[in-house]
């Protein structure tokens, strides 16, 4: 792979690793602290509040749970994956099953050994896009069966995630969606191609290739 290429894959996984320092070190502990401190309030004083505010507390809360939960879930896909000891198309399953509780029932794998001869800043590519279009497909599509394919030959590699879900017009998709700009972006910077092919009422595929 061209050295420009691999620097630049290292460095945008460097600006990840970073900024998940700071949701670790930073953002959690602050969203504990706050979510603690309520829940402290709600046993020392709750029979001095409201019913309403007490509500809005419980609420408030519930929250702050969520923000953790998802704080998490961001740490996951922010720091660069370790593949040290075991395979990127094992490491790839247990995060996704880690991050969506749904994928060890929805979620069909079939990726060829040889795709781990991938080099490193492939299989990182690799490993972050079908990530994402897994979430994709069961948070977004509301999929109930999803098929991650993969295979490598002397071209390349090639996956295939398709999802049974709701599907999507892609000309269509808000410039918020960051979702789908990453995966490109991803797929481009090791010299790769991503397609989306999906309509509305499904099915959807996502197609990555990479020399």
């Amino acid at each position: 792979m061209d050295a420009v290429v691999e620097r630049a894959a290292r460095l945008l996984d460097n600006e990840r690793a970073a900024i998940g320092h700071e949701i670790h070190d930073a953002l959690l502990p602050l969203i504990f602290a706050a979510s603690a401190n309520i829940a402290g309030l709600l046993r020392g004083c709750s029979d001095q509040i409201s019913d309403e505010a007490r509500e809005r507390l419980q609420q408030t809360c519930g929250w702050l749970d969520e923000a953790l939960v998802t704080g998490r879930e961001l740490l996951t896909q922010v720091y660069p994956p370790d593949f040290a000891g075991h395979h990127w198309t094992t490491a790839v399953v247990e995060a996704t099953e880690r991050l969506e509780s749904d994928a060890a029932q929805c979620v069909q794998w079939n990726l060829a050994a040889e795709l781990n001869e991938s080099s490193e800043i492939v299989a990182g590519a690799a490993y972050r896009i079908v990530i994402e279009a897994v979430r994709n497909a069961l948070r977004h599509g509301k999929a109930s069966e999803v098929t991650v394919h993969g295979t490598r030959s002397n071209d390349g590699c090639r996956i295939v995630v398709r999802d049974n879900g709701v599907g999507f017009d892609p000309s269509q998709v808000a410039v918020d969606r960051f979702g789908i700009r990453s995966m490109i972006g991803r797929a481009q910077l090791v010299g790769g191609k991503l397609q989306v092919d999906s309509k509305p009422g499904g099915p959807t595929t996502v197609t990555f290739t990479a020399p």
